[in-house]
């Protein structure tokens, strides 16, 4: 294959890698200038303190399988969940391990106000909707953008956290609806090692190891998953494999130095499901296929490097410096619906295919400081800090015509699919006329300043904001798509917090962001050269630690509004301007730990309003037929009513029974409303026995053999997973 990264050893591209490493250096320094001189040692009495602070902390704190305590990512910093004056979801990985959820996407179904999306314009990976925003490149690893397209494991995350509403003076550009960040699995100091087994229905297999060790001030961990599972969809597969080693340095006592590895492969096929016919999925069974039998591939291809430098000058005062390198590959063959299916006694629905490669480069380095010291006799923590980031995103597509050049659509049944050789066969490689091959450079500098201050010890204020520079140029090989835009942006945050107990918070918040025209690494001719589009969320509500910390509960009122969206000029067609308007009005509630003891629950439930205020743009009905305004639409792939209830009981000290259901009430798939995904109610259960060094657990997933749809487009739609079951069997010591 020739080299995909044609401009990978330009000095441009040099330049911003080694800058992005500079902050390392100067923090390395730091680092050392701080140390004590040799035969010195720190202040020994304030160690005994930190060490005793430690011991109270693990003692105190009431541990649930369910619930979490503390968050990553609503901060710089770890921080009390009931700190945080926004809603935020946890998925632990008791929770994850309970449900078999393998895939991020499944783990993040117990996420309210979160759906799981169709790739919009042959988008693949994990495409997630947020509080009625796309939230693509909005997912993050450890706190740092993780933005490649590829379908996330969870055999290397400790757990899933997600931050909602608009939270660019943490993240920076996006972040609209929030931000999905997973957490990394670390060594914890201790030596074991556990893995598991995995059997299931549609030949389903898989295995998992997690070891760990230490050695002086050296800890490691691996982390080790190998899939390979046909499908309910016929013709349809995926193997996959990935490695992800940690190491830990305790460089001294105030000093330590991560480094986590992420490699992980996947081969499987690309697929949009059925047709949709008449506004509504086909009403085929479940498994019926329609892509080219013989033309069937999706690899990607990915490799994650994280450095990550702590030091404590005091027990005040802070530093920690990371250092990301990320390289993405996807190659695959679409299967795309063509235009709306035919009407007649015999419907038919047009297909396409295009070969596909893009090639993405990612390297970030951020710098944060916090510096915990009483401000005025009251408690006061300040933050701030920069991040530097460079990406280079190259994008190539060639269409598949037949094997005589004579058609580049191919019609096929709809209620009686004859799958057959006569398939496009000419995109085999990117030699001769290619579609689309662009290569997009984006370049990110970015401060912020976050203070959290307590007013008094039942009251709280929280406010700061970030300044984003983000460039982004655009080299278009074969049309005149060059384009170059730099952005200037403010995007502030407040939030009150009042606790008239230890058990309550309730809290309210404002916070911005912004989305700029390359957000997603692309820039169109019809509004590269428009500013950002600009997001506003206000929020209320309230969090509660019941039953002794055991349970917590939450609840939040909020809009979330975009007041200048891009919609359709109505002097110019070919172009957009700034004058559309988006909303989501929303309540959310949730439930989370130990009800009794042996008894855990996890329970939430979203209502959106997500709604298209003002827009010009206008599409035509795949059902009427009529051209139609977007003005006045739900936006797609939100359902009003959604929610997930989990739980789990231990009968005995060995015998756990639980269950869950999963809902979502209808959506829609197209702008103008007319293609509908019906609402539905999946039911799963679980069955497990314990031992001291082996569990052995069984999963069943949609018992009652509910035909649903996850996700869809104008023109088709994903079908769930019929009633199946998964037999895990694992070891630990």
């Amino acid at each position: 294959m020739p080299d995909t990264h044609p401009n990978r050893n330009q000095p441009s591209a040099a330049k911003w890698r080694l800058g992005a490493l500079l902050p390392l250096g100067a923090a390395l320094s730091g680092m050392a200038l701080a140390e004590p001189p040799a035969g010195q040692t720190a202040d020994s009495e304030q160690e005994i303190v930190l060490d005793d602070v430690k011991v109270k902390a693990g003692r105190d704190k009431p541990t649930s399988r369910f619930k979490a305590d503390t968050s990553t990512t609503g901060s710089k910093t770890e921080m009390a969940i009931r700190d945080i004056p926004q809603s935020i979801s946890v998925v632990k990985k008791e929770l994850i391990e309970s449900q078999n959820a393998f895939n991020l996407r499944d783990a993040l179904r117990n996420v309210s106000g979160l759906t799981i999306a169709a790739g919009e314009g042959g988008r693949t990976g994990d495409s997630i909707t947020l509080r009625g925003f796309a939230a693509n490149s909005d997912q993050y690893l450890d706190g740092v953008k993780d933005n490649g397209q590829y379908n996330r494991d969870t055999f290397f995350i400790e757990r899933a956290e997600v931050l909602k509403g608009a939270s660019s003076i943490l993240f920076g550009r996006g972040a609209t609806g929030g931000v999905i960040n997973q957490v990394f699995k670390k060594p914890t100091g201790k030596t074991g090692v556990s893995g598991s087994f995995t059997y299931g229905l549609y030949d389903f297999k898989r295995t998992a190891i997690d070891a760990e060790t230490k050695y002086q001030d050296l800890a490691a961990r691996l982390n080790v998953m190998y899939q390979d599972a046909d499908s309910y969809r016929d013709y349809n597969y995926s193997n996959r494999w990935g490695i992800a080693p940690s190491f830990k340095w305790d460089i001294s006592a105030d000093t330590d130095l991560t480094l986590n590895l992420l490699h992980q492969q996947e081969d499987g096929v690309f697929d949009y499901g059925v047709p949709m016919y008449k506004g509504r999925p086909a009403g085929v069974p479940v498994n019926t296929y329609y892509g080219f039998i013989n033309n069937r591939m999706l690899d990607t291809d990915v490799n994650v490097a994280t450095v990550a430098l702590t030091h404590r000058f005091s027990s005040d005062f802070s530093v920690k410096n990371t250092v990301r390198y990320g390289d993405y590959e996807r190659n695959y063959l679409t299967h795309l619906y063509n235009g709306n299916a035919s009407a007649g006694a015999a419907p038919t629905i047009n297909r396409t295919q295009a070969l596909r490669l893009n090639t993405q480069e990612n390297v970030y380095n951020q710098t944060d400081f916090v510096y915990k010291k009483p401000l005025f006799g009251h408690n006061n923590i300040l933050m701030f800090g920069s991040e530097f980031g460079w990406e280079e995103y190259d994008f190539k597509s060639k269409n598949s015509t037949r094997a005589n050049g004579t058609t580049t659509t191919f019609p096929i049944s709809i209620f009686d699919p004859i799958l057959t050789a006569s398939t496009p066969l000419t995109a085999v490689d990117f030699s001769g006329t290619l579609a689309t091959n662009r290569l997009t450079h984006t370049q990110t500098y970015a401060g912020y300043v976050l203070d959290q201050f307590d007013i008094t010890p039942e009251i709280k204020l929280l406010g700061g904001t970030r300044y984003d520079v983000f460039e982004a140029q655009q080299d278009d090989k074969i049309g005149p798509l060059d384009f170059s835009r730099s952005d200037s942006q403010f995007s502030p945050r407040g939030g009150l917090l009042w606790q008239p107990t230890g058990w309550q918070s309730y809290y309210f918040s404002y916070g911005k962001s912004f989305n700029p025209s390359a957000e997603s690494l692309s820039l169109a001719a019809n509004n590269a050269n428009l500013p950002p589009e600009q997001n506003n969320n206000y929020e209320i509500g309230a969090k509660f630690d019941l039953f002794d910390g055991k349970l917590s509960a939450t609840a939040a009122l909020f809009r979330l509004e975009k007041s200048n969206a891009r919609t359709t000029s109505p002097v110019d067609s070919t172009l957009q301007v700034l004058a559309g308007e988006q909303r989501t009005d929303g309540f959310e509630a949730g439930l989370a730990g130990e009800i009794l003891p042996k008894w855990d629950v996890s329970l939430t439930y979203a209502y959106l309003d997500a709604k298209i205020i003002k827009s010009n743009t206008t599409a035509t009905g795949s059902v009427s037929g009529q051209v139609k305004s977007y003005e006045g639409m739900t936006a797609t792939n939100v359902p009003e009513h959604s929610g997930v209830a989990w739980t789990t009981y231990h009968l005995t000290d060995n015998w756990e029974i639980g269950g869950g259901v999963y809902y979502a009430s209808h959506r829609y798939a197209d702008s103008v409303n007319e293609a509908v995904l019906p609402g539905y109610a999946r039911l799963d259960a679980v069955v497990a026995y314990h031992q001291k060094h082996y569990d052995v657990q069984l999963n069943v997933f949609n018992l009652t053999d509910t035909v649903y749809y996850e996700s869809g487009q104008t023109n088709s739609a994903l079908p769930g997973t019929p009633v199946s079951g998964q037999l895990t069997v694992g070891f630990k010591y």
